[in-house]
């Protein structure tokens, strides 16, 4: 049995070489798709009759840069930061550049509502605690709240 060597020309090269580099940046860009979770639907919260797409905050570094530095956020926009352990939290407006309303909630139910809490730079000097334990608080546009009629004690459904 013989075997013949078989040389590839530039061009077969060539067309190996492109189609390496397209299969590459293909997997790529389904990998950041799928890291960066497109396909997925977004996570919501409704409270009354107000329905908020939220942003989870569930990793400390999330938890820590939360909002800080957005420019805007929109209507019915929110982040949602999830604890895995149930406690005490407390927030404050670092780097912020909106007004927030904070809504503490333990379980499904909210214990408390910090309202039209205002911006403050690098080294913040106000702290807003939830008072008692709680696992998820909830960050919306300054005045949501109010203009909703979210109250404590108020039903909260999460969708995630």
């Amino acid at each position: 049995m013989t075997f013949t060597t078989y040389r590839l020309n530039r061009r077969e090269h060539h067309f190996i070489i492109v189609g390496i580099i397209a299969l590459i940046i293909i997997v790529a860009f389904f990998s950041l798709v799928i890291d960066k979770k497109l396909i997925t639907p977004p996570a919501y919260v409704i409270i009354g009759g107000a329905r908020i797409t939220v942003e989870a905050a569930t990793t400390p570094s999330e938890q820590y840069q939360g909002l800080s530095g957005r420019p805007r956020l929109c209507q019915f926009c929110g982040m949602l930061f999830i604890f895995k352990n149930r406690g005490v939290q407390t927030f404050v407006m670092r780097d912020m550049l909106i007004p927030l309303d904070m809504v503490f909630i333990d379980d499904d139910k909210i214990v408390k509502i910090a309202s039209d809490l205002l911006p403050e730079g690098a080294i913040p000097q106000n702290f807003y605690s939830s008072d008692v334990p709680v696992d998820y608080v909830l960050e919306l546009n300054a005045g949501f709240t109010d203009q909703y009629d979210i109250n404590v004690g108020d039903t909260v459904q999460l969708s995630f």
